[in-house]
């Protein structure tokens, strides 16, 4: 028969049956039928007898699909491009290897931790040390106590007196007393003295109370309260319990040989 009257093998649109049924079998990026129609014309299917006609269009489909998955790498290509693009915005931190990072930053952050915490306590313990070291080289309470105690009895000492004994009144400002101090103050006190003989004027003192005033290794200055009590046969018939005086003095101590020794005494 000849090849313009054999039969083919098409459907009533002119579409290669075969063709199509291989087609069907393609995954979904091969080529439509649609696609199969647009691309033959008359003259292939009238020209060509069935296997030619079936080999053009396998030729044809292969091609056409070929440049579909083409175009669908490139379309896959711009959108995986995008994606990068849109990750590369300036001020955003990328977030590829973020967990590596994380983990160093999180070590880091536990040393600087660990290191201010020895730094602290390493402070707090200078800082103790530093205080004892004060109270180590600055007068102890036991010092304290020590020169208001002694402070109150050598005010007391100077202030007791009997006109009948300024020897032993002198005897007892030398012991208590630098030899500086001792010579200055019985000199300076002869014409008082005289004037308290006239009368018979005796003293008996106490002191109760003292307050530091400043304290150092070698000096110690205290205030001290005196209670004295006068008395005098001139006036024993109208007060004969005594006449009652009260003064504050400041009294100057200086320490040598180990002992506080009586270096100055004024009235305040």
């Amino acid at each position: 028969m000849p090849k313009s009257q054999r039969p083919t093998s098409t459907d009533e649109g002119g579409i290669d049956v075969a063709a199509a049924a291989d087609s069907a079998g393609t995954d979904s990026s091969s080529v439509t039928d649609r696609d199969l129609d647009d691309s033959r014309t008359t003259e292939d299917i009238t020209s060509l007898d069935g296997d030619d006609f079936l080999a053009v269009n396998r030729s044809k489909r292969d091609r056409l699909r070929a440049e579909a998955e083409s175009k669908g790498g490139r379309r896959g290509g711009r959108s995986r491009g995008g994606s990068d693009s849109a990750d590369r915005v300036p001020g955003r931190v990328a977030t590829g290897g973020g967990g590596r990072g994380t983990r160093i930053a999180l070590i880091i952050l536990v040393a600087l931790s660990a290191l201010l915490a020895v730094t602290t306590a390493y402070f707090a313990y200078a800082w103790v040390q530093a205080e004892d070291r004060a109270d180590a080289a600055g007068p102890s309470a036991a010092t304290r106590s020590e020169v208001m105690r002694i402070a109150r009895d050598y005010a007391a000492t100077v202030a007791t007196y009997d006109p009948a004994r300024y020897d032993d009144l002198d005897r007892r400002i030398r012991e208590i007393s630098t030899p500086e101090f001792a010579k200055t103050y019985i000199t300076s006190s002869a014409d008082a003295r005289r004037g308290n003989a006239s009368v018979s004027g005796t003293s008996r003192a106490v002191a109760n109370d003292a307050g530091v005033e400043s304290l150092s290794d070698g000096t110690a200055v205290v205030l001290v309260t005196l209670d004295q009590t006068v008395t005098s046969p001139e006036v024993s018939s109208q007060v004969p319990e005594g006449i009652p005086y009260q003064s504050r003095v400041k009294v100057t101590l200086e320490r040598r040989d180990g002992r506080w020794l009586l270096a100055d005494l004024g009235t305040v």
